[in-house]
């Protein structure tokens, strides 16, 4: 891809389904899921430029360029219409993927399947953020997070719904 090795594992039958990898991962990552998954689809599982035993150049790492690059992989493929299953950081490059698919309006995304996906477009706001940032805000995020498990169930359940025991 753009004159550098890209590694994908194929596996399965039927209609084609991407498998894209979070951050730190690679096709390895779905070990546990090919073989039920691969018998309702073709899979294709890349390790995303830059991990697993794709080449790591210097490139651009964006969203937007690793949905770009998963782009042409599926032209090079002859892959005209498929599902994707993004799962954290691949979740996010999912969601670029498809948006960019649809203005161009090729290859066909039919359905995107999503995984904890990091959220592609989101915007920091909150202002704790910043002053975690800091010198200061990580030495005092280091004091209290031994006691941070005093709140863990209220953020689960503020972020989740009812945390069931």
């Amino acid at each position: 891809m753009d004159g550098h090795r890209l590694r994908y594992l194929r596996a399965g039958a039927g209609p084609p389904l991407l498998l894209i990898h979070g951050l730190l991962g690679y096709s390895f990552s779905w070990r546990f899921n090919y073989a039920a998954l691969g018998k309702l689809a073709t899979l294709y599982a890349p390790d995303l430029l830059g991990m697993g035993f794709s080449d790591r150049p210097k490139a651009d790492y964006s969203l937007r360029a690793t949905a770009e690059r998963m782009l042409r992989l599926l032209e090079t493929l002859g892959i005209h219409e498929l599902d994707v299953l993004g799962t954290s950081h691949g979740g996010a490059v999912t969601l670029r993927m498809a948006a960019l698919a649809a203005e161009r309006g090729a290859p066909r995304v039919r359905r995107l399947l999503l995984a904890a996906p990091v959220h592609p477009w989101i915007r920091i706001t909150n202002p704790l953020v910043p002053f975690l940032r800091t010198r200061w805000g990580r030495a005092c995020f280091r004091r209290l997070a031994p006691r941070l498990g005093l709140v863990h169930d209220f953020t689960l359940r503020r972020l989740y719904g009812q945390v069931v025991h």
